[in-house]
């Protein structure tokens, strides 16, 4: 099952990446107005899950390191901040396509790059890529669960085993 959970996790870190480069690309062409907040706030949950991560990939193969309770808790917090980051990402570009040129004055398209067209579908790639974090967060988050259960049942098992002795 850790199996799994690594590849999980590799795919959280893959999508947060990409999520990451989207978003950095969003900002860095914001070249008036102020970053919209829905920006920062993707920034913030997508920092705070690549951060995470440091500490949840090594943990997959370090026992010593891993405690199954921060894990989860690790798991919990990316999924939730991702997953409202993801909403707010979406209610703000409101689920238009990229053609209508009506739909680009909303708070993130406006505020920067020569070519709107381009920053729309880069925030619309950024709300896919948030979604696919949070996702992956979440499964994590389960699979991670799943083992730790199945360790403490193992641990219970063996503790109320009786001691057999053979007696001649």
């Amino acid at each position: 099952m850790r199996i799994f959970e690594s590849l999980t996790r590799l795919l959280h870190l893959g999508f947060t990446t990409i999520a990451l480069g989207l978003c950095g690309a969003l900002l860095q062409q914001q070249y008036h107005g102020g970053t919209p907040t829905r920006l920062n706030y993707s920034i913030f949950a997508l920092a705070l899950s690549a951060l995470s991560l440091f500490y949840l990939l090594p943990a997959l193969f370090i026992e010593r390191i891993r405690n199954p309770i921060a894990v989860i808790t690790l798991d919990v917090l990316n999924f939730i901040f991702l997953f409202c980051a993801g909403i707010a990402m979406a209610a703000q570009l409101g689920g238009k396509g990229c053609g209508d040129r009506n739909h680009w004055r909303n708070g993130i398209l406006n505020g920067g790059g020569y070519n709107p067209e381009k920053r729309c579908k880069e925030a619309n790639a950024l709300t896919a890529f948030l979604w696919f974090a949070a996702t992956t967060a979440a499964i994590s988050g389960i699979v991670a669960f799943y083992n730790m259960k199945k360790e403490l049942d193992t641990r219970r098992l063996h503790s109320r085993r009786p001691n057999m002795k053979m007696t001649v």
